[in-house]
């Protein structure tokens, strides 16, 4: 072996004479990690520096890689990352350059004829032409796109689409979505956030298990009737090249699931003796799972059933409301806890360190930026920046353009940012309401319709109210509730029909309430308190924001106002 081992680097290195960037790891590997598996690291070294050229090279991976044992391959992996990544922080003139390669590949798009791209040669000249758009603005492409045409923003035809709810409104959201973006946005952010994890933890046995990753299935098209519409997370595991879905669960056959109770059995049933090392999605929908584990397996914690469990990787939400029930289920010292932000339209950023509270802003992520100061968000004419002339400590709204479809594209996210170099970011809320524990989405028009609908059939009038997600301490057989501090001008003769009423009302209007209420009963029934005459009012006075510019904020995702609400309930 000695003798057979002592000519493993001259004959890596001609093998990766194919790829230049290789020598450094292919002279340190045999060494350090390869341990005998040389028919298996050529087969490696021919390909493995392509792929990040081209992801779709993948393929040419053979799949003799997955024979290799778990601990081999998962010193290969972390090997591969940590000589061959090499992140920074793009400055302005790369935001700059992101942006006339967009428009130049885009001029002769419907949308790029509309606006006359073939103009546009600097920033300034695109703030002009183009106008800042919200997502009903653009709905009339976005539909003709959804129809098969072709070239309409993007080059081509878009052959998928990414669903979303309507967060912060009343009307789901079609989201073209690009091969380009994918290769560009959403795999990039996936291999840049393995690199900062590998970097901040070289102990990590991330590979040596598989990652757990919720995933929806496709529905119709309702122009063309066929399957190209999904949330984003299934456009992103249909699209992962099958080295990518070899290392993740659950496998096709029960992630595309769409009956919820049905998806959430199999998942358990598929994964529960599998070798779980991370875990990814919205925090309330892992929950469920979570639970459902120890249900079916009868253990007290869930480290008990995946003693290597070593990280979780969040989606958007703030894990505020969920972290005590995350760490009571995951009663692990060692469990780490990261935040990506991502929406239906792109990803955004990634935490680069194990304990961060903020986000890395992806700046080369095929994205140009802008930004509105929130108080001037609204305005006819606000003042518009890029990432040149943005402020520490200043809330903005974020405005996009990428390599998919949108142009100038408020998001509806409001996010400050807490560094320049390199530039990072806290999200801060939302330019428009809404609650979303656990994919219930409620937004505040779903709010306000089943009060408005409540107070008709009760006689009530109601002077002010706020709602926020209540969070049971520990789950027996509800997760959480909405709970309501509710001031009456006139109060309903009987509070309990109000509420039960009120439930009813919301689970008319919005079916995904419906569905975690009264289908899969994770939401327990609406928690009301009647507050007496005055006690908002009280409480701005408290706070020294008496005014005409201080408004109530109807819905909360923090606990912030109930503190200083609940004390002046009884006064």
């Amino acid at each position: 072996m000695k003798a057979r081992l002592s000519t493993v680097p001259k004959r890596v290195l001609r093998a990766s004479k194919k790829v230049l960037k290789a020598p450094k790891l292919v002279l340190d590997m045999p060494k350090d990690i390869l341990e005998g598996s040389f028919e298996i690291s050529l087969d490696l070294l021919n390909a493995s520096i392509e792929i990040f050229e081209d992801p779709r090279k993948i393929a040419q991976v053979p799949r003799n890689l997955l024979s290799m044992p778990g601990r081999v391959f998962n010193n290969v992996v972390k090997k591969f990352f940590s000589l061959n990544i090499e992140f920074q922080d793009s400055n302005f003139l790369d935001q700059e350059a992101i942006l006339i390669s967009l428009i130049n590949k885009c001029r002769r798009t419907v949308f790029g004829k509309r606006y006359d791209f073939k103009r546009i040669k600097t920033i300034a000249d695109f703030q002009k032409s183009v106008p800042i758009f919200q997502y009903d603005d653009f709905a009339p492409w976005v539909h003709a796109m959804l129809k098969g045409e072709k070239n309409i923003a993007y080059p081509g035809k878009i052959d998928r689409f990414a669903t979303s709810s309507g967060t912060t409104g009343t009307q789901a959201k079609y989201v073209p979505v690009t091969m380009e973006g994918l290769r560009k946005c959403h795999f990039k952010w996936g291999i840049q956030w393995l690199w900062f994890y590998i970097r901040n933890n070289p102990k990590s046995q991330l590979f040596k298990g598989k990652g757990l990753v919720i995933g929806w299935a496709l529905s119709k098209n309702p122009y063309t009737g066929e399957k190209n519409i999904w949330f984003i997370s299934a456009i992103l595991q249909k699209n992962t090249p099958w080295l990518g879905r070899m290392v993740k669960e659950p496998q096709d056959d029960v992630a595309y699931i769409e009956n919820r109770e049905e998806k959430l059995t199999e998942i358990v049933h598929q994964t529960v003796d599998k070798n779980i090392t991370s875990i990814s999605g919205q925090p309330g929908w892992l929950l469920n799972v979570l639970y459902k584990v120890l249900e079916y397996t009868g253990k007290k914690n869930i480290s008990e059933v995946r003693p290597n469990l070593e990280v979780f990787i969040r989606w958007w939400l703030p894990i505020t409301l969920y972290k005590n029930q995350f760490e009571k289920l995951i009663p692990n010292p060692k469990m780490k806890y990261y935040q990506v932000y991502n929406a239906s339209e792109w990803f955004f950023g990634v935490q680069d360190e194990n304990f961060a509270d903020d986000l890395l802003l992806l700046t080369n992520h095929g994205t140009f930026y802008e930004f509105i100061a929130r108080e001037e968000y609204g305005l006819p004419h606000p003042t518009v920046v890029t990432l040149q002339d943005v402020q520490i400590g200043k809330e903005y709204v974020m405005l996009i353009t990428n390599c998919s479809w949108l142009r100038r594209y408020v998001l509806g996210d409001v996010i400050v940012f807490t560094k320049l170099k390199p530039r990072k970011i806290k999200i801060t809320g939302r330019t428009k309401y809404c609650i979303d524990m656990i994919g219930e989405r409620m937004s505040l028009s779903y709010i306000e319709k089943a009060m408005l609908e409540t107070c008709k059939k009760t006689g009530a009038i109601i002077a002010e109210y706020t709602v926020w997600p209540h969070v049971y301490a520990w789950w027996k057989d509800r997760r959480g509730a909405h709970e309501r501090v509710i001031e009456f001008v006139k109060k309903p003769s009987v509070m309990k029909s109000f509420a039960e009423l009120l439930d009813q009302e919301l689970w008319i209007i919005n079916p995904l309430y419906a569905d975690e209420r009264h289908k899969t009963k994770v939401l327990g029934a609406p928690i009301i308190h009647m507050a007496p005459a005055g006690t908002f009012y009280k409480r701005f006075k408290k706070k020294n924001k008496l005014g005409g510019q201080y408004k109530v904020p109807k819905v909360m995702n923090d606990r912030n106002v109930l503190d200083d609400l609940l004390p002046l309930l009884h006064e």
